[in-house]
């Protein structure tokens, strides 16, 4: 730790991801976004280790699960872009969103919540919109938000950005993030530096077994 003016700025990679100020944010590892990235195999070997370990350290869990309003109950810009995005002439011809409860919606296999984790059904592509996620940091007492999940260059970067200029530390696993196209994931990683710890999941897992 650097003491400056009286406060302590955390240094090193196991003073940021300290048990005591962490949690693991496991964002929207659902049918939809985890099982159409590009990296699904890799996704579903490396992260269920380092959600393990970060349950041995004690480590709160937040699973996250996108589950948008339908197009009649959309904020107007939304529709719009969605428009536009989907080259359609008319906000009837959009594609249907995602229906709580169906197949996309649910968590892919084998991320699970456990019996203590919290699960926030969310409308909005950042943590800090419309939900409890800060009451639960402050409760908490964490400072550090540990990020894993799917889309790299969507929700995580956005919720990156959104943490970082709220005064969190954030951190990215590199190993455990995905999307749908490895061009996307790696321009991502690339802005994010900015903003988090980019690290690979085998660097936290040794720190919280520890």
């Amino acid at each position: 730790m650097i003491n400056f003016e009286g406060r302590y700025i955390p240094n090193e990679l196991s003073e940021i991801i300290d048990p005591n100020h962490t949690v693991l944010l496991v964002w929207d590892m659902q049918n939809d976004q985890a099982g159409g990235s590009f990296n699904k195999e890799a996704l579903s070997r490396n992260a269920p280790p380092l959600i393990a370990a970060a349950a041995q350290a004690n480590i709160t869990a937040v699973y996250t699960r996108q589950t948008p309003f339908l197009w009649k109950d959309e904020a107007v810009t939304w529709i719009r872009r969605a428009m536009i995005d989907q080259k359609v002439d008319h906000p009837t011809k959009l594609k249907p969103r995602r229906i709580k409860g169906s197949f996309g919606w649910q968590f892919m296999e084998p991320f699970k919540p456990a019996e203590n984790d919290f699960v926030i059904d969310k409308r909005r592509p950042t943590m800090f919109i419309g939900n409890e996620f800060e009451t639960i940091m402050g409760n908490r007492g964490a400072t550090t938000v540990v990020m894993i999940g799917c889309t790299t260059d969507g929700g995580v970067e956005a919720t990156v950005r959104d943490g970082y200029n709220r005064g969190y530390l954030m951190v990215v696993v590199r190993d455990c993030v995905g999307t749908y196209t490895e061009e996307g994931h790696n321009a991502a990683l690339q802005r994010m530096v900015r903003y988090a710890d980019v690290v690979e999941s085998k660097e936290l897992i040794s720190h919280w077994r520890r």
